[in-house]
């Protein structure tokens, strides 16, 4: 099955339009690439958010794991045992991969709306080159232009996200968790 095929006419239609917008096609290509960012950003965020509260529970439950096992196994070379340090080490390393890739999902869960809108500007722009790359025959098209208005968009957000609600209230609920974690202990 092709792509265009799963673009129903009206999202193709709401996605286009702020391309057309302006008189010049390319104020047009970043205005429109820059509001399809801000979707794809909007969009990426919610289920990020979505998957977090959905697996806090078990998100939360591995990140304690891995500072109970690392502070006993701080607590096994304290007391000189280098066996059960190996040991408690290695079910740390454990379970440090596991949160970590978990976490890491989740974070991947905040992107996963680019490669559609990729997909879909490929649709429209595929082939039609924006800027020359001075000295090459290369030329920059619509995934740099659009990459361009996402990594702005994304910065934008780092620096703003206490002040949106529902990302504030995330950024709380994962400050609770580390509060009530308690501290690693040190070497």
């Amino acid at each position: 099955m092709d792509f265009a095929a799963l673009v129903p006419a009206w999202l193709d239609a709401f996605l286009i339009a702020p391309f057309r917008w302006p008189a010049s096609a390319e104020a047009g290509l970043w205005l429109g690439s820059a509001l399809l960012a801000f979707y794809s950003l909007v969009l990426g965020e919610l289920i990020s958010a979505l998957v977090y509260l959905w697996h806090r529970r078990r998100l939360e439950a591995m990140q304690a794991e891995v500072l109970r096992y690392h502070n006993l196994s701080v607590d096994a070379i304290h007391a000189g045992d280098k066996q059960a340090y190996l040991a408690i080490n290695k079910m740390a390393h454990d379970e440090f991969g596991k949160s970590f890739f978990a976490q890491a999902g989740v974070g991947m869960a905040s992107i996963c709306p680019v490669p559609f809108a990729l997909g879909w500007m490929a649709l429209r722009f595929e082939g039609i080159p924006v800027y020359d790359i001075p000295g090459t025959s290369l030329h920059a098209g619509y995934v740099f232009v659009f990459l361009v208005c996402y990594i702005a968009l994304r910065i934008l957000l780092a620096r703003n996200r206490k002040r949106i609600p529902l990302l504030s209230r995330i950024e709380e609920l994962k400050a609770s968790a580390r509060a009530s974690r308690g501290q690693a202990k040190h070497f």
